[in-house]
């Protein structure tokens, strides 16, 4: 099922790009945004990502109605917004890496990098209105809203990396929007193209976005205790770029001694194994893992109120027990 479902996203995506009259007109362009969506020029797929969010975006459409093709346009569209957002996401990271392949601005230049992604997101736009057409729902205006609320939360993960006094509170805020929303904007999606009620779809976004904050967090984990190979980036770079990821900001209210030294702390590489280690010393590592699966028992209870007994819902479900001790 997962499968089919991905290899049906991926064909949709890559003939939406193919029929593009902006991408037809210059040969390098289409083949920079097919390369950021993971496709070599005649299709074949390189090294990418796992196309979670047109994944959920497709089961919530069947878990709703049965069948997920109604939601295919959405899904290629949500794909689309998501690789814009790790364009630039890499450029104002300084990321080298991106799904084991060197990222797009390190492969062809920062201005060029920069003008493919806003191309990308307007491409996204349009793929939004065309999805419209198709489901009679209002995609568009919520996919505006959705990207509003992620570029707040991109902007204060940026500005936290100058500050070393970040609240979990304050965290939380910025995880809704840059991770979050747009996951909640897949299950609303898929939901709504599914022909769910407006009360259904808002409920299916709630769930998205707990989840979304789950996802987050345990890409927190990853950051520092994950596997390059399997992550497809650098496991080090949130230390040596002073992330305040959650696992820092636990440690920093839990240990006066790492919140000195971090405040203090240049960015060296050879430095990493020692805040690592006093991270684990804290029980970091275990407070994430604890927080990521809250978060999804809260997603999962309301997603249990429109339980279907269908193949999608045997998915879904399986994916939230997966996910929680996901290694990339």
């Amino acid at each position: 099922m997962k499968k089919r479902i991905i290899d049906d996203v991926n064909r949709t995506i890559f003939k939406l790009l193919s029929d593009n009259e902006t991408l037809q007109k210059d040969e390098k362009l289409q083949e920079m945004v097919l390369y950021a969506l993971g496709f070599s020029p005649d299709g074949t797929l390189l090294s990418g990502g796992k196309r979670l969010r047109p994944l959920f975006c497709c089961l919530c459409c069947g878990i709703c109605s049965g069948k997920y093709e109604p939601a295919l346009t959405y899904s290629a569209g949500l794909e689309m917004l998501h690789n814009f957002t790790l364009i630039h996401d890499d450029i104002e990271d300084n990321g080298d890496v991106r799904h084991n392949r060197p990222a797009l601005w390190k492969r062809d230049g920062l201005a060029l990098a920069l003008n493919t992604g806003d191309l990308l997101y307007n491409l996204a736009l349009t793929t939004f209105i065309e999805a419209d057409e198709e489901s009679g729902r209002d995609g568009l205006r919520h996919m505006i809203h959705s990207a509003s609320r992620l570029f707040l939360g991109q902007h204060r993960d940026i500005a936290f990396e100058k500050r070393t006094d970040i609240s979990e509170s304050e965290y939380l805020h910025m995880v809704r929007g840059k991770t979050s929303a747009l996951l909640g904007s897949s299950f609303a999606l898929g939901a709504a193209a599914g022909g769910a009620p407006e009360k259904t779809v808002r409920e299916f976004e709630y769930a998205g976005r707990r989840f979304g904050i789950a996802f987050q967090i345990r890409d927190d984990y990853l950051g520092t205790w994950g596997d390059r190979e399997a992550f497809g980036k650098s496991v080090t770079g949130d230390i040596t770029e002073k992330k305040n990821t959650l696992a820092v900001i636990y440690t920093a209210e839990h240990d006066p001694e790492f919140r000195e030294k971090w405040a203090a702390y240049d960015g060296s590489p050879d430095r990493v194994a020692e805040f690592a280690g006093m991270m684990e010393r804290a029980g970091a590592p275990e407070y994430l893992q604890e927080k990521s699966l809250t978060y999804i028992r809260e997603a999962r209870e309301t997603l249990d109120l429109h339980r279907k007994d269908n193949e999608f819902q045997k998915v879904m479900d399986e994916l939230l027990d997966s996910m929680a001790e996901r290694v990339k």
